[in-house]
């Protein structure tokens, strides 16, 4: 049903506009490779959006965060990300997420007693991508060698491989940049002109935390009984939300934009799962996600400026 959903929230898009396409969005070290209001553009950006749902449930899936298949994830994924710009309209913000997803995909395979220097390479190389994307990730490296090390002991083979890795698609982008004479300005770190919708943020942000909220105990108790190696992917997890919650809060306090903070919706989205295993409350969450679910549908046809 996946598809058919990403569909639904395109065509309400379409016969009834909400988010608009920007005139000046850039992809960072590339300029102005698609315009927003393009078709192309807006064909592309809700495929993403499928494909990283897709992507992100099997990360899910097969690192074994619930005893059988769910499919939560993916269905939590296209429900939050359909209140941001970047589900309906291709900007730098979208592709480079798609990258990251593709990088941590590299970073979840990593193990502790099997050789990780093609997963660390791979990981950076996709990470390298993004920030030369979206250059506001260039503050992601640090957080790239930490999450590393935590699946990993320090390996200077392995480090070097990472450093290379992330290097060498910068290093491409600047060539590309230089060639083309493609200024590099403000705009090329933040990919152009943002939407500011603040109903959007507190409903998806107020509902996300809720549904946090009411499944603390169960992520606890799974926590305590799960593997040494489940443990350090929800270390993983963890940090990662935080890391892109202060990058989301600094990008809305500064440049009031949205869109830098669905990067984290992704990653909540496996944490929110565990939420729908209350067993004496289990309706809670179902009734958060349907108001979200609604409000998302809703905005379509409702105002709720203020």
């Amino acid at each position: 049903m996946l598809p058919v959903l990403v569909l639904a929230y395109v065509a309400l898009n379409f016969f009834f506009p909400y988010h608009i396409p920007s005139l000046n969005s850039g992809f960072g070290f590339y300029g102005q490779l698609l315009p927003e209001q393009s078709l192309p553009s807006q064909i592309s950006a809700p495929v993403l959006i499928l494909l990283n749902a897709v992507l992100i449930n099997a990360i899910f899936n097969r690192n074994g965060f619930m005893e059988k298949n769910n499919y939560l994830p993916a269905l939590l994924y296209v429900v939050s990300k359909s209140y941001f710009h970047s589900f309906y309209f291709l900007n730098s913000f979208g592709l480079a997420e798609t990258f990251l997803v593709l990088a941590f995909l590299q970073i979840f395979k990593l193990d502790q007693n099997l050789d990780g220097r093609k997963a660390v390479f791979n990981a950076a190389f996709f990470t390298g991508v993004s920030a030369s994307i979206y250059p506001m990730l260039f503050l992601f490296v640090p957080a790239l060698f930490f999450v590393i090390w935590v699946l990993r002991p320090f390996v200077f083979r392995e480090s070097v491989l990472t450093a290379v890795g992330f290097l060498i698609p910068i290093i491409y982008a600047g060539s590309y940049s230089t060639w083309f004479g493609i200024p590099i300005r403000g705009e090329t770190f933040v990919g152009g002109v943002g939407e500011w919708k603040l109903p959007d943020l507190y409903v998806i942000g107020g509902g996300l935390l809720l549904l946090l909220v009411t499944g603390a105990g169960v992520i606890r108790q799974k926590l305590n009984q799960s593997s040494i190696r489940l443990k350090k992917l929800f270390r993983i997890l963890l940090w990662t939300v935080f890391f892109f919650l202060l990058l989301g809060a600094a990008e809305l306090l500064l440049l009031k934009r949205i869109d830098s903070v669905g990067i984290v919706i992704g990653w909540i989205a496996f944490l929110i799962a565990y939420s729908f295993r209350l067993k004496n409350l289990q309706q809670i969450p179902v009734i958060i996600f349907y108001l979200i679910l609604i409000f998302s549908v809703g905005k379509f046809f409702v105002s709720f400026e203020f």
